[in-house]
């Protein structure tokens, strides 16, 4: 059984912006978020997740989590959030996948 686990947590600033369809319901600029970024590989199979809050308030201000979905090398999917921020799909072209298909 071949297994491997690609895992970081960092710190960035984004401007952040929660809406629906019909509005935008809070925007803050300059939020210093922790973001956690894994990915797993094994036997063949690659999944993985991330998780990002703002470290202000621990993440009762602003908070979310989801899944990467993969088919190879590829990522073709995600789940949790309308968008992932660029610094998580930076982060999974530096460990070599390909984002096309999200960007």
């Amino acid at each position: 059984m071949k297994r491997e686990i690609k895992r970081e947590k960092f710190q960035t600033t984004q401007n952040l912006v929660l809406e629906n369809s019909f509005c935008i319901i809070e925007k803050e600029d300059n939020v210093l978020l922790s973001v956690e970024v894994c990915v797993n590989y094994e036997d063949g199979q690659l999944w993985g997740w991330f998780e990002v809050y703002d470290e202000k308030t621990g993440g009762n201000d602003w908070y979310a989590e989801g899944s990467i979905e993969f088919e190879g090398p590829n990522v073709t999917g995600y789940d949790g959030v309308f968008e992932l921020i660029s610094p998580i799909v930076d982060k999974l072209k530096e460990w070599g996948y390909n984002t096309d298909e999200i960007e």
